[in-house]
């Protein structure tokens, strides 16, 4: 476990958490169960702590924070704590996978966030389409050309009549 001992509950202590040992320890001991022994008011060396890898958390805890004692006005109280690990089980989530993929969440964004090739003027059948024919705009329906296919479009004919701003497909263009 990483632990600053200083109960002072100072905010000046952040600065001496040193939550980075965490990645130290994780390399050194790959089969040890990371940890935090903390004495910070509040959740931020909680979360980092948890992000680095730690799973075992040990916070002070209290009835009532105007207890006299050394402890009592850092210490956790039963709603701070709900808050603690409501605000972990989000960060777990939110680190989700190391992988990247587009989430479930995300299919029906695709269609307004992803770019195609549009035509920048109307381009008249038969014409062969040159890079100052073509913009790159929002959205892209499935189907459309996209960006890193624009090579593939230079040089190609247009088979009928393409008005400014349509998408292109494969089905407007030829050889």
């Amino acid at each position: 476990m990483q632990c600053n001992t200083n109960y002072t509950a100072s905010l000046e202590n952040f600065k001496y958490i040193n939550l980075n040992v965490l990645k130290t320890y994780a390399t050194m001991f790959p089969d040890v169960v990371l940890g935090l022994s903390d004495h910070t008011p509040g959740h931020a060396t909680v979360l980092g702590a948890v992000t680095l890898g730690a799973r075992v958390i040990e916070k002070h805890f209290t009835d009532d924070n105007n207890r006299v004692g050394p402890d009592h006005l850092f210490a956790m109280n039963p709603q701070t704590w709900a808050e603690m690990v409501e605000n972990t089980r989000q960060l777990e989530q939110a680190l989700g996978s190391a992988d990247k993929f587009v989430a479930e969440n995300e299919q029906e964004t695709v269609i307004i966030q992803r770019r195609c090739l549009r035509a920048a003027r109307t381009i008249e059948k038969g014409e062969i389409l040159t890079r100052d024919m073509l913009d790159v705009l929002r959205p892209a329906t499935p189907g459309a050309i996209l960006p890193d296919q624009i090579e593939s479009v230079l040089g190609s004919r247009a088979i009928e009549t393409i008005p400014s701003g349509h998408e292109l497909h494969w089905t407007d263009l030829g050889k």
